[in-house]
């Protein structure tokens, strides 16, 4: 049996990242700063996942796991140096910290270091931050795709949706986890962006147009019929956008009907507040909403979706939405044209912007 240290015992290490782990005869031991989890994972050794879809859900239960502290530096090194595989999904701003405990170290066999996180090439680009002495440490870039709502405190047991995707970086001689349904090795270029796209960039759409109905959860917008014609719309333009950046034929009808399946689901109480929070990065230059939009206006694409939600964003205020009240002050407030040359940095924005998104 091979060791996994995982580092982030939250709901994405519980609900997704261990059993993927231990399918693949992984024994998983948890790394985490709560002490609280550290101790409820010794005692109980053991947790149920509850997976969520449109025809029900299932259990599945975890079983023979254990963790350490993050600050338990001598048990710490102890299980990293009888690692096979190292992954993480702490989230982005931490992930350095960790591959610099790893990588100092003097492991003699060769141990992979996979970063679930949702950052363009959280492996690789930490990877060159940091060099490791260790010419046994390998690195490998994943795209992480599972929907896993808020969750009770005081509990291990976990609640997701059953879909879940693992992408790997085909470019790499490395497959240190099996194919699956779950896990692939496909190009990370364009999978990351498909994804980034057409699952966060549809979120953040829904997100804001859920707000401006006066809708709680993303699933509510799907049911109504004005919401899913929305919806399939969003989905139609962001899969155009993908084709200009990969250059592909892929059929995407299959991938957006999953998504909107996905986010049509009641009990996974995916709320639009949570969605829209932190705006100032999300509708930022290269990300989600930005870059595509950039793509369908320079080829003449329809951008009607993109248009209702930068008016939505524009003429409406969501205090309750975490970071909305700062970007609308140094952002919004200065109007579109502000957004255009200052925010986007477009050059030569008048014409076609003007025209497409208005003034």
């Amino acid at each position: 049996m091979k060791h996994a240290v995982h580092f982030g015992a939250g709901n994405i290490g519980r609900g997704f990242i261990a059993p993927v782990l231990q399918d693949n005869d992984c024994e998983v031991i948890f790394v985490d700063v709560n002490t609280d989890i550290v101790n409820q994972i010794n005692e109980q050794g053991q947790y149920t996942i509850k997976s969520l879809d449109i025809n029900g859900f299932n259990k599945q239960k975890i079983k023979n796991i254990r963790a350490v502290h993050l600050e338990d530096t001598q048990k710490l090194n102890e299980v990293l140096l009888s690692a096979d595989i190292v992954t993480t999904s702490v989230g982005p701003k931490f992930v350095e910290g960790i591959f610099e405990k790893v990588a100092m170290l003097d492991h003699k066999e060769e141990q992979v270091f996979i970063a679930f996180e949702n950052m363009y090439r959280a492996s690789s680009n930490t990877g060159s931050k940091i060099k490791s002495p260790n010419p046994n440490l390998k690195i490998i870039d994943a795209v992480v795709d599972k929907i896993v709502p808020p969750q009770p405190l005081m509990s291990l047991d976990v609640v997701v949706e059953t879909y879940g995707s693992i992408i790997l970086d085909d470019a790499t001689e490395l497959q240190p986890l099996d194919s699956s349904k779950i896990v692939s090795y496909k190009n990370y270029e364009n999978e990351f962006y498909k994804k980034l796209w057409l699952l966060n960039g549809l979120h953040l759409k829904l997100a804001y147009y859920g707000l401006s109905k006066g809708n709680f959860y993303i699933d509510e917008i799907i049911s109504s019929t004005e919401g899913r014609e929305f919806a399939e719309q969003a989905v139609k333009s962001l899969s155009e956008a993908y084709y200009l950046f990969s250059k592909t034929d892929e059929n995407l009808d299959d991938f957006g009907r999953t998504i909107l399946d996905r986010f049509a689901l009641p009990d996974i109480k995916d709320q639009v507040d949570r969605i829209a929070r932190n705006p100032e990065i999300k509708f930022s230059k290269n990300e989600r909403f930005e870059y595509p939009l950039r793509l369908l206006i320079n080829n003449n694409k329809d951008v009607n979706t993109f248009r209702i939600v930068l008016d939505i964003i524009i003429h409406e205020d969501f205090p309750q939405v975490e970071g909305f009240s700062s970007f609308n002050k140094t952002v919004l407030k200065k109007g579109k044209t502000n957004i255009y040359s200052e925010f986007w940095e477009i050059g030569n924005y008048s014409d076609n912007y003007i025209e497409r998104l208005g003034l």
